[in-house]
Parts: structure tokens; C-alpha cells; sequence
């Protein structure tokens, strides 16, 4: 229900007064990098008031695959521009009930957390789970995690922050990790099911110019 404040007039006497009716709408906008496709609208009464809000969308209707309907996005505020609002990604989960959906008995299931950096300098931290096809030794268990956190590594050190995202979440990294892992022990399925964006880098061109300008100085 809108919130009615009081205002006083100028004999003292208070007005009521419906501040759901002085707010604005402001579309949100994924980052160019994912598209910029629209995938909200947020009220506010003050532009500022908008900024660091958090928008959730499905993978599924930001690329229109419904294969991909249990992955979750998350894109925080960061700018506003007339009734446009701008969003930087921060992370993404997996539903609960999908995670559970593969889970079988005797399986042995293998969680990796790991901090990475891009080589545009964003840091992340990723979760990914590996299940075999049927129960593994330790030995087969510590193998495949040291895998698997080696191959998301050296995938986010070769990427650029949207480079890296896409592979995350289009498959291309647990693809990559099933390849390597199944040599080391039969597996069922691998998911990259979480990310966080710790630490925020910058654009890859504006890392390139800052190093051309220190070698103009330089010279």
C-alpha cells in the first residue's frame, strides 16, 4: 500500500499526501555487454534512491532459452540517465530444486570454490560441482577438484570479464571441466552453479590505453 505523509500548510493544519503519486518509473538495463536488453522497471521518488538496487532475471528470458530457465542473474544499479537505468552483473545462482533434481544415490558429488581474476582484472568467485557416475575414491576426489579449479583459473586468466561470464553460463567452462575430469573417473554431470563478483576491473581497452600512455611518457 502507498505511504501517505503528512505536510503542514501555512496555517499549520497537515495535508495528506500520497507519495506513491510524486515517484517515477525507470527502465533497467543489462550492461552493453549483455546486450543492454530491458529487464525491468523500478520506482522512485529520486534518482539517487535507485542506484545500488539489485534487478533478477532468468537466463532463459534474457537469451530466450528455456533450457536455461534455472539459472538466475543478477544486475546491480550503477548509473542513471533520464529515466534509463544502468546495471553491472554481479553474479547468478542455480534454482535449489534443479541442484537436487541431480542428485543420485551412490554418486559422489565434488564442490569447487574458487577465487579467480580476469585479464581485465575483475575478481570472482565461483562454485562448480562435479558428480561421477557412480561413487569415487578420495584419491579419484582430490584429482578432479585440482582439475577443475586449475581449468576455471586458467579459463578466467585467458578472458575478459564478459568472455569469461559467457563461458560460465552458456556451458563452455563445464564443458571444458566434464572433458578433462571424465579422464581422471567416469562423471554424470558438471555445473558451474554460482558466481559473486568480489572486486570490479575495467574495460580491457581503457587497460590498453592507460598502457599506451606510460609508454608515451616513457619515451
Amino acid at each position: 500500500m502507498p505511504k501517505i505523509r503528512a505536510r503542514t500548510t501555512g496555517k499549520g493544519k497537515k495535508v495528506a499526501r500520497d507519495t506513491w503519486k510524486t515517484k517515477v518509473w525507470y527502465d533497467i538495463y543489462t550492461p552493453q555487454a549483455f546486450g543492454g536488453v530491458l529487464i525491468g522497471k523500478t520506482p522512485a521518488n529520486d534518482p539517487a534512491r535507485i542506484m545500488g538496487r539489485v534487478a533478477e532475471v532468468s537466463l532463459q528470458d534474457l537469451i530466450n532459452d528455456p533450457a536455461k530457465h534455472m539459472i538466475r542473474m543478477y544486475f546491480k544499479v550503477n548509473g542513471v540517465s533520464g529515466n534509463n537505468a544502468t546495471t553491472q552483473f554481479i553474479g547468478h545462482d542455480t534454482t535449489r530444486e534443479y541442484i537436487k533434481s541431480l542428485i543420485r544415490r551412490r554418486m559422489s558429488k565434488i564442490t569447487s570454490i574458487v577465487d579467480v581474476k580476469t585479464k581485465d582484472n575483475y575478481k570472482i568467485r565461483v562454485k562448480a560441482m562435479v558428480l561421477t557416475a557412480y561413487r569415487a575414491r578420495d584419491c579419484h576426489k582430490t584429482d578432479i577438484r585440482k582439475k577443475t579449479e586449475e581449468i576455471i583459473r586458467e579459463t578466467a586468466k585467458n578472458s575478459t570479464f564478459p568472455e569469461f561470464v559467457q563461458a560460465m553460463l552458456l556451458d563452455e567452462l563445464s564443458t571444458k571441466i566434464y572433458g578433462e575430469c571424465k579422464k581422471i573417473f567416469p562423471l554424470r554431470k558438471v555445473e558451474v552453479y554460482k558466481s559473486e563478483v568480489l572486486e570490479f576491473g575495467e574495460p580491457l581497452e581503457a587497460l590498453e590505453e592507460d598502457k599506451e600512455l606510460e609508454k608515451e611518457e616513457n619515451n
